[in-house]
């Protein structure tokens, strides 16, 4: 069972005195609160002092989010870190850009699709969000009215378009996205940084659908002794029951999570 983080944080001690642990932490709904748009997410000053803190104490402090590398970056605003985006598609580190290269040949298909889906009957649907992210593209439904049934529309009306068919569909938080149809997810993405760094301690938090890949790779390397690790969900109404079964711990929001930075810094 799924314990609160701040009722067991004994178990974080192994963590919390090793230089060589690492922290991977997803963005939106994790150190960043969910906003309306895109757009208006921000992270605070006081997530980005800790999180540059973090990054001088422990051995690697990573981003990993569905959106795009750059972005990320902008948004975040840390020298220094390890930047992951579009579900593990793009990697900056020290400014250097990386793109997964099977990905990347989908590239054009996923901007041609995206721009019909945008003039499709969907954009009658009152508050739909269409966001073009180069390697992925989303349709974010937030802010349309639920009596409109706003995700089976956008399932119906992708599942029956040929072209979309060719990519991969799949749902986060208050959104469907079109990605290209290749072997990425967050944890392939986790197993690759932990074995490039060769870790062996990593703290990872999330709050979404897609992060469950994630807590069941760290599960199964857990089980195989390769790794030693702590995941943490970011706990909210918009998800299913059965991300919060995969993960180790969880807390009630982003303030409890810039808290638990505080704790692995004292």
């Amino acid at each position: 069972m799924t314990k609160y983080l701040f009722n067991n944080l004994k178990d974080l001690e192994t963590f919390k005195n090793d230089p060589s642990t690492a922290l991977l932490t997803d963005i939106d709904g994790t150190i960043s609160e969910i906003a309306p748009t895109p757009e208006t997410a921000v992270v605070t000053n006081s997530v980005r002092e800790k999180l540059v803190q973090l990054k001088e104490k422990f051995s690697l402090v990573a981003v990993i989010s569905g959106r795009s590398v750059k972005n990320a970056r902008e948004m975040v605003g840390v020298e220094g870190l390890l930047y992951v985006g579009n579900h593990g598609m793009e990697f900056l580190k020290d400014n250097h850009l990386i793109r997964n290269p099977e990905a990347e040949k989908y590239r054009f298909q996923i901007k041609k699709v995206g721009k019909k889906v945008k003039n499709s009957d969907l954009s009658h649907i009152n508050g739909l969000i269409f966001e073009d992210k180069g390697i992925c593209y989303s349709i974010h439904y937030r802010l349309s009215n639920p009596s409109e049934n706003p995700r089976d529309k956008i399932l119906n009306s992708l599942h029956n378009d040929p072209e979309c068919r060719e990519l991969e569909i799949s749902e986060g938080r208050q959104l469907v996205e079109l990605k290209p149809p290749v072997s990425c997810d967050k944890g392939t993405i986790i197993n690759n940084i932990i074995e490039q760094y060769n870790l062996q301690k990593v703290i990872y938090l999330g709050d979404d659908i897609t992060d469950s890949d994630a807590f069941n790779k760290l599960n199964e390397l857990e089980k195989k002794r390769k790794i030693k690790s702590a995941s943490v969900l970011v706990l909210s109404s918009e998800i299913p029951s059965y991300v919060k079964k995969g993960s180790s711990f969880f807390v009630n929001g982003v303030d409890d999570v810039l808290k638990f930075f505080q704790w692995l810094l004292n």
